[in-house]
C-alpha cells in the first residue's frame, strides 16, 4: 500500500524515499505549517505559479520526484505549458490540491455556479494525463469519488477521517486504488545532534 500523501513546502534535506509522498507546494513556504489547509484556499498566493517557478529553477529530479500539487480550477492554468514544465523537472504525478471541495454550503454553491467544482478539477487532471502525466484525483466526498471514477480516474486520494474506510472500500470495489491524504505537513527528518568525542584519559607517569 502506498504511503500517505502529505503537503510539503520545501524538499531540502528530504531522503529520496520520502519525496514520492510529498505534494509539493512551495508557495506555502512563508506560512506556518498548521495554517496550510486554510491558507491554500485563500487568494493570498499563486499556488500554481510558485510551483512552476520553483521547478523551472531547480535541477530535474533524477529519481523519486515529488507530486505536483496544483489548483486545478485555475482559469489561467495552461495545461500543455505546465505539463511541459513538470516533465522537464522530472515530475510524473499531478494532484488536484488545494481543491474547491474544501468549501461547503453557500460558498460551494456559488463556486459551482461559475464552474468551480470537482468535475472541473478532474477534467484538468485528464488534460494532464493526455500530456503524459499520471493523475491523482483528490476526492473528499462520495459524490466526488463517483465523479472521479466516472471520469476514468482510477487512483483516488481520500482525506483521513471517519469516512476513509467506507470511501476506500468503494474505490476498491470499482477497480480503483485508494490513497490516503493527510493534512499533516511532510517535513525532513531532524538532523541528529553531533556526537561529542570522549575525552581522553590522562595517564600520569
Amino acid at each position: 500500500m502506498r504511503s500517505p500523501i502529505r503537503p510539503a513546502a520545501d524538499l531540502e534535506g528530504f531522503p529520496g524515499t520520502l519525496r514520492p509522498s510529498a505534494a509539493f507546494l512551495p508557495g506555502l513556504r512563508p506560512f506556518p505549517a498548521p495554517s496550510w489547509p486554510l491558507v491554500a484556499q485563500l487568494p493570498v498566493l499563486d499556488v500554481n505559479g510558485a510551483l512552476l517557478a520553483d521547478l523551472s529553477a531547480r535541477e530535474p529530479f533524477a529519481a523519486d520526484p515529488p507530486i505536483a500539487a496544483l489548483f486545478a480550477c485555475d482559469p489561467f492554468l495552461r495545461v500543455p505549458d505546465a505539463a511541459a514544465t513538470l516533465a522537464r523537472a522530472g515530475v510524473a504525478e499531478v494532484l488536484n490540491w488545494p481543491s474547491v471541495q474544501a468549501h461547503e454550503g453557500e460558498t460551494a454553491a456559488a463556486l459551482a455556479a461559475v464552474g468551480y467544482r470537482a468535475e472541473a478539477e478532474f477534467r484538468t487532471l485528464l488534460a494532464f494525463a493526455a500530456c503524459g502525466l499520471q493523475p491523482l484525483a483528490f476526492a473528499a466526498t462520495r459524490g466526488a469519488v463517483d465523479a472521479a471514477l466516472a471520469a476514468g480516474l482510477r487512483r483516488v486520494v481520500l482525506p483521513s477521517g471517519e469516512a476513509w474506510a467506507t470511501l476506500a472500500s468503494h474505490v476498491a470495489v470499482e477497480g480503483g486504488e485508494a490513497i490516503l491524504w493527510s493534512d499533516e505537513p511532510l517535513q525532513a527528518p531532524a538532523a541528529s545532534p553531533p556526537q561529542s568525542a570522549r575525552p581522553r584519559r590522562r595517564i600520569r607517569l
